[in-house]
């Protein structure tokens, strides 16, 4: 999803007394749902009222983030450092990140000591996909990695996780900790509802431009779908911005040079994001593996099916046949047949819609996830006071 700039100078703040929250996260310039989760929780005007809210910024380039070496441990110990400056006593550390691979989980060590020494609280949330994308127990870890989450299971008071598929693999690793699961969210009023009827239905794709994602495979059904003389309009959103990442350049020639490049709408705003779901009948994600995809939270909010991979993460989000298709990753025809019956039935679209928007609201609106995460900073803090 694009990023936005810090809007921190305008945002209103509590008074003296409030529970200080230092949100610890990898934002901008840096994209993604660690950067997009965390500027909707130090932007709310509702927590920045109740509660004392402090942006630690932890953004870096990509290049080698995650692996073991000198920088990386210098980086490392520097944000350890910058948390214990930002932290007091009774205050609550929220500190967002993926929990791996084990260099990772070794940071959050850090960040978590730090806090501790510094007499605050420390609530984790986990943003990886490997918990989510297992199902229960299959999420193994080294001697290391295992020593890590150890220590954190001592010293946070929960690891906030981002669907329920992550609670199973966690719960082995962390016996003591609570595994609270708060969804990503959007302001579901800010995402126009769609009642798309287009003649031929348009199928939307959000996303990276990789090939995790399942863009190939969304290629290989729609040429299923040429081949039966199928009508549809396909729509692919995600940047293609040149020179950043060399696995999307090659996706983005690979799109161009099957006669999909007209189909690509470049980098544009998550305003214009929302504007292209209300104008869609059918939302696709092919993808391999997932944490909880913001666009899949999109699409439900702007009432279009989805037609997605049938994977834990989103398995917890759509219900095969209820408010979209699930089917085998890496499948072709499979995914040619969910997105067929879907486009010549817009009666079992309109139905769906309507499902999706309202579990959109009871389940993944920012006012849902806003109270979640305030009851999980009162009851931290109050527990610090005891």
């Amino acid at each position: 999803m694009p990023s936005r700039p810090s809007s921190a100078g305008s945002r209103p703040r509590a008074d003296a007394a409030a529970i200080r929250v230092v949100v610890i996260a990898h934002g901008p310039p840096m994209r993604g749902g660690i950067a997009t989760v965390a500027l909707d929780i130090v932007e709310d005007p509702a927590l920045n009222a109740e509660f004392d809210l402090v942006f630690f910024n932890t953004s870096q380039n990509d290049d080698g983030r995650g692996r073991f070496g000198l920088e990386n441990i210098a980086r490392a110990l520097s944000h350890a450092w910058g948390t214990f400056r930002r932290a007091r006593r009774g205050a609550v550390v929220h500190t967002h990140s993926v929990q791996d691979p084990v260099f990772v989980a070794w940071r959050q060590v850090a960040i978590a000591a730090a806090a501790r020494l510094r007499g605050a609280r420390v609530l984790l949330h986990n943003h990886g996909y490997l918990p989510y994308m297992l199902e229960p127990g299959g999420y193994r870890v080294g001697r290391a990695h295992r020593m890590a989450f150890a220590i954190l299971d001592r010293l946070c008071d929960a690891n906030i996780l981002i669907g329920e598929a992550g609670v199973g693999n966690l719960r082995p690793y962390m016996a003591h900790t609570d595994l609270p699961v708060v969804h990503n969210s959007v302001v579901v009023s800010d995402v126009p509802h769609s009642t798309a009827v287009h003649d031929p239905p348009r199928i939307l794709f959000v996303g990276e431009l990789l090939e995790r994602k399942g863009l190939t495979v969304l290629m290989d059904a729609l040429d299923l779908l040429d081949a039966a003389g199928t009508s549809y309009e396909l729509v692919i959103v995600g940047d293609d911005t040149p020179g950043r990442d060399p696995d999307k350049d090659a996706m983005v020639q690979r799109i161009r040079d099957r006669g999909r490049g007209g189909d690509l709408t470049g980098a544009i705003t998550r305003d214009q994001v929302y504007e292209m779901f209300s104008g869609a009948d059918v939302f696709v994600l092919p993808t391999e593996y997932e944490g909880q995809p913001f666009t899949v939270i999109e699409s439900l909010a702007a009432g279009v099916p989805v037609v997605a991979s049938d994977i834990p993460a989103i398995r917890s989000m759509v219900a095969d046949g209820d408010n979209g298709r699930l089917v085998p990753w890496n499948d072709p025809p499979a995914l040619a047949s969910a997105l067929t019956d879907l486009l010549a039935d817009p009666t079992e679209r309109a139905r769906m819609s309507t499902v999706n928007r309202e579990s959109a609201r009871e389940r993944f609106d920012r006012s849902v996830f806003r109270e979640e995460l305030a009851r999980l900073y009162r009851a931290s803090a109050r527990h610090r006071r005891r």
